[in-house]
């Protein structure tokens, strides 16, 4: 507890992953209480999540500022972990899958090329029949689509952000416990 009240304080000079000035903005509004919270964190601040605009709903559903979002029932699932925002890659291959109907490998090949430019209007063009096909609405899968390839732009998966989280908790460990 003592590790988290110190990152939640915001005196995270020298920690790694939480020492820039936005970091310790982010953390000190989400106030990080579990090594999950550090995952989501880390994750939060790249340019994809950042791109999409995540970082204010998750925070206003976290803080219960105001109520979580829901683009569309289907997704609460693969959402609830991260108060109904995309924050991990595995997110958006679930997304990809549940919406079109194809298989989880088959969605990871569509998120990886998201991150390509030219390649982003070939998944436009077939995402969107693809979702209409499975009967959401165009309102919907605009909204998830803005959302994925804002998110394409730069995001991490889950395993990532959880081994720059370890580092994170062990550097703010030392300087709650072992600071001279």
């Amino acid at each position: 507890p003592a590790t988290f009240t110190l990152i939640q304080s915001t005196k995270t000079l020298g920690l790694f992953q939480i020492e820039s000035p936005g970091q310790r903005e982010l953390v000190g509004k989400f106030a990080p209480e579990t090594f999950n919270d550090l995952i989501i964190d880390i994750s939060l601040f790249r340019p994809g999540p950042v791109k999409s605009d995540m970082i204010t709903p998750f925070l206003n559903s976290r803080q219960g500022w105001k109520p979580r979002s829901l683009i569309h029932p289907n997704l609460a699932p693969i959402l609830s972990d991260t108060e109904g925002v995309v924050v991990f890659h595995e997110q958006v291959i679930e997304i990809i899958a549940i919406m079109t109907g194809i298989s989880l490998a088959q969605a990871d090949e569509k998120r990886r090329a998201l991150g390509d430019r030219d390649s982003q209007q070939v998944i436009c063009d077939w995402f969107f029949p693809a979702a209409i096909a499975r009967g959401y609405s165009l309102a919907v899968i605009t909204e998830v689509w803005d959302v994925l390839r804002a998110f394409a732009s730069f995001g991490f998966c889950k395993a990532h952000a959880a081994a720059f989280a370890l580092p994170t908790y062990q550097s703010a460990w030392l300087k709650t416990h072992y600071l001279s």
